[in-house]
């Protein structure tokens, strides 16, 4: 198993991204046969109604940051498995499969804004724009 820092979480709710502000973030490759992975997250203790919202959703889209926030994020489904109070937080843990990695999201982006007739300076401004939002991009 490999286990990586989350840099930045994001959930998707009726194609709304939400940025879920975390203390702290870990999310561990199972390196199984069915590509799982586990997700744990630590946030203050005002986010748990906000975080609440989404666990009576059994299937979620997520894009996460892993290691550094200038990295691509990586898209996954992911379904709350719990949450858990702590001395100083909550735990948040999450069950996910990868979707797509972070090199199709960003040919997903440049190919959508190329299909809206976008060029040049305007292209540039408005990929480097949408890379940072992480907006949700239609699976082709």
């Amino acid at each position: 198993m490999k286990t990586f820092k989350v840099a930045e979480f994001f959930l998707e709710k009726e194609e709304i991204s939400h940025k879920i502000p975390l203390k702290d973030g870990l999310i561990i490759n199972r390196e199984d046969e069915k590509q799982s992975w586990l997700i744990e997250l630590f946030l203050d203790e005002s986010e748990e109604l906000s975080i609440r919202r989404f666990h009576h959703i059994s299937s979620l889209t997520a894009r996460i940051t892993i290691t550094h926030t200038g990295n691509d994020p990586a898209i996954f489904s992911v379904s709350m498995r719990g949450i858990q109070k702590l001395d100083h937080g909550i735990s948040v843990l999450f069950d996910a499969q990868l979707r797509q990695r972070r090199n199709h999201y960003t040919k997903q982006v440049l190919d959508s804004l190329l299909k809206q007739g976008l060029e040049g300076e305007e292209l540039l401004n408005t990929f480097t724009d949408t890379i940072r939002k992480r907006p949700e991009i239609p699976e082709k």
